[in-house]
């Protein structure tokens, strides 16, 4: 429960605290006064989104704060946030003219964080909310669980083949519609590929043959080179057998002095060093061939792939790679077929395991629409519907096409609708087309009292929610808000006498003009202060004996 709220410089709000009690506590008062102000105060606690517009005029900033009471769901959502557990819960927000910040127990958290621990904290009913009922878009999530673990392992269960279908259908489509483009492009890839593969290029080949021409065309020049090294190093005037005789001699004297021996060793390597050139000469120009056609050949070739690459604007290992990407789109498009089935084998399959999936969900969510509409006919009932029937009704769904993702979402493969007749013998209508504004606020009322037991929730705000009722509906409706105030602590406007009298607590919101400006002030009223008020909501502000009465009277 929400134990104390301190709200400052929000809106016409400049500075209130309050202190709240268990069970009903109800706010009425003047319209404008605040009443809202405060829901929205609880709301920004809670995750809801904030606003610079919502800082008092001539303020800096906006400060909310409120103590909840901690429990157990509460403690484990902290501790998996990396927060410390506590009995109680302080949440602060402050708004200032460019950004909203968040503390829980006095340490920074961002909204998604808030959002969470909120949804465990309070549920608040708008007048919007009741709006929700007409858009069956919103059905599931009013029917479906929060904290129910069968529940959710279906739903998880669900979700991971419904991603797995939907990438398997998206590859499939991918491929049928790549098949559909390359088919086009066929001829034109067999055309390319024909053209680069007839070269049998291999890696390097261009510079090996750029090194072949070169050499070919320079041959005279080469030969004459060698042939003069040789002659150099073997001659009448020069020879290897002299440098080696002189090798003989000074190894014949080199224990004699060591520097001889140094002399030796700088002989043998050169010795050795040119020994090995004069072979390496003599093979080169052994080697040496010319021949006019392999040059022709070379200096053609060369052409071929330069043309290639001038053509496709790649260097030699990007034609390579270029053919190697073309074959496989050449298979891929001839093996098309095989491969489509392929697909289509494993999507059918994925779709069937969907379908089955979801179907367990679907069972799972008709058992539970089955014990919702009962109670939601039963509470009908008690709040002066009193020929109520109330249907959750289910979408009957013919799977037969594993192309056609239209079925599925998200949430599952249920598409509900909430049918009921407010009148004898008539038939069950979508509730969205039959219902008035009174009956539609106590529908949304009788969600809300069958899901205050279930969710354990210990505080739900209700903003009007008896809207378009009075008479009797509103005695029906004040105790049923009061029976939910039994299982949590609830904290609602009002403007029916009926409902503020049901409360255990009442809050009179009013305005007030201080120095030329408008605050908002809070009465926690005492028993003679509730019977006055009340009776100005029966009468006016001109109260009768007779309302002063009756305000008595719905006070017992």
């Amino acid at each position: 429960m929400l134990k104390q709220l301190h709200v400052k410089n929000f809106a016409i709000i400049d500075d209130i605290s309050l202190n709240l009690e268990k069970g009903f506590t109800v706010l009425t008062g003047q319209t404008g006064a605040g009443k809202s102000l405060i829901i929205d105060s609880i709301g920004l606690l809670i995750g809801d989104r904030s606003d610079s517009s919502q800082i008092r005029y001539g303020e800096s900033k906006a400060l909310i704060e409120g103590l909840f009471d901690s429990n157990e769901a509460i403690n484990e959502y902290l501790t998996n946030h990396g927060l410390k557990d506590a009995d109680t819960v302080l949440i602060q927000r402050e708004i200032t003219k460019t950004k909203s910040s968040a503390k829980i127990n006095g340490t920074s958290v961002n909204m998604q964080i808030l959002k969470g621990l909120g949804a465990l904290l309070a549920d608040i009913h708008t007048q919007n909310d009741t709006i929700r009922l007409i858009n069956k878009d919103n059905y599931l999530n009013l029917i479906d669980p929060e904290n129910d673990e069968i529940f959710n392992n279906l739903l998880g269960d669900y979700l991971l083949k419904y991603n797995n279908y939907l990438s398997l259908l998206d590859e499939y489509k991918t491929i049928l519609k790549s098949k559909e483009q390359e088919n086009s492009q066929l001829e034109y890839y067999e055309f390319i590929y024909k053209e680069i593969s007839s070269l049998n290029l291999e890696p390097n080949e261009d510079t090996e043959l750029e090194e072949k021409i070169a050499k070919l065309k320079n041959f005279d020049k080469i030969f004459e080179a060698l042939k003069d090294s040789i002659n150099c190093l073997d001659n009448e005037y020069f020879s290897l057998d002299n440098i080696y005789k002189a090798l003989e001699n000074i190894n014949g004297i080199k224990e004699f002095d060591k520097n001889y021996d140094e002399t030796a060793s700088k002989i043998s390597e050169g010795y050795y060093n040119l020994e090995d050139a004069l072979s390496d000469l003599k093979s080169y120009i052994k080697g040496l061939d010319y021949d006019q056609d392999e040059l022709n050949n070379a200096q053609e070739r060369l052409q071929h792939i330069d043309n290639l690459k001038l053509k496709y604007h790649h260097d030699l290992a990007g034609l390579i790679k270029y053919a190697a990407d073309l074959k496989l789109k050449i298979d891929l498009v001839t093996n098309y077929d095989g491969l489509l089935k392929e697909k289509y084998d494993n999507l059918k399959k994925s779709y069937e395991l969907l379908i089955e999936s979801g179907n367990k969900l679907s069972s799972y969510r008709k058992e539970r629409a089955k014990q919702i509409s009962q109670s939601i006919e039963l509470m009908l009932k008690e709040l002066e519907i009193n020929h109520a029937k109330f249907e959750i009704s289910f979408e009957n769904k013919s799977f037969s096409d594993p192309l056609s993702s239209d079925d599925f979402t998200s949430s599952g493969i249920d598409d509900i609708d909430f049918l009921i007749s407010t009148n004898l013998g008539e038939p069950l209508q979508s509730l969205a087309k039959v219902a008035s504004g009174g009956e539609m606020s106590r529908i949304m009322l009788a969600f809300k009292a069958y899901f205050a037991h279930e969710s354990k929730l210990s505080l739900m705000i209700f903003d009007e929610i008896d809207t378009g009722v009075s008479g009797s509906v509103a005695f029906e409706i004040a105790n049923k808000i009061k029976q939910i105030s039994k299982e949590c602590q609830v904290i609602a406007i009002t403007h029916l006498p009926q409902v503020a009298a049901a409360a255990d607590n009442q809050l009179y919101i009013y305005k007030e003009e201080l120095d030329g400006r408008t605050l908002t002030r809070v009465n926690k009223m005492n028993k003679d202060e509730r019977i006055l008020q009340i009776a100005k909501m029966i009468s006016g502000e001109k109260v009768s004996p007779y309302a002063l009465e009756q305000a008595k009277d719905l006070l017992k």
